[in-house]
């Protein structure tokens, strides 16, 4: 990521964005998710939030080392707005940073997360690149890193997907790593003797 603005709306809305962009990378929360999160969901001591997903159904999402550091140093920065508006564990996790917004600590919509994403890929992939990669793109590369990991099922509850069959459309593995993977399984040097049988 570039250098941030030292003006503090700026400031405030590119720390933000690149916690929301790593948050989104690291957790598998879908866009939505992710905008309702409030400051009271995050669970710093266990590095996770609960949340009200698909179906308002609750489940617990993990957050990387990674997202932890840039989310801590988005709301350190943002801690005097907060305290400001009293009542920190209500406000938004990820809040907007515009003049209309002023100094409230509103909710980013999915619309706003949908454009945050498009904007730093075309800032740093140029213009070509925009709409190869939305808020949804990191959803697959989330479950895709889990799946690569040889564990379809960890990628399933990680992704809080109901059927397997949703989370093996969303793990783009090659044909290189489900043969390995496949290689690893089956043909070790473990194998059994037909003679043994």
């Amino acid at each position: 990521m570039s250098r941030p603005p030292q003006e503090m709306p700026e400031r405030l809305a590119f720390y933000r964005d690149v916690a929301l962009l790593y948050t989104l990378a690291d957790t598998g929360l879908r866009v939505s998710e992710a905008c309702k999160l409030r400051r009271g969901d995050l669970d710093l001591e266990r590095d996770r939030a609960i949340v009200i997903g698909k179906g308002d159904k609750q489940a617990i999402v993990r957050f990387s080392k990674r997202a932890l550091m840039y989310l801590n140093s988005y709301l350190g920065l943002r801690a005097e707005l907060d305290r400001l508006q009293g009542r920190p564990n209500t406000l938004p996790l990820f809040a907007r940073h515009d003049k209309r917004a002023s100094r409230r600590v509103l909710p980013i919509s999915d619309r706003t997360a949908e454009n945050i994403v498009t904007e730093h890929v075309i800032r740093i992939l140029g213009e070509e690149a925009k709409g190869s990669i939305t808020p949804h793109t990191f959803r697959h590369y989330f479950v895709t890193r889990a799946a690569r990991q040889h564990d379809l099922l960890l990628a399933q509850q990680l992704a809080r997907h109901e059927s397997i069959n949703t989370t093996s459309g969303y793990a783009h593995l090659t044909d290189r790593e489900i043969d390995a993977a496949y290689a690893a399984v089956f043909n070790d040097s473990q194998a059994c003797n037909p003679d043994e049988l």
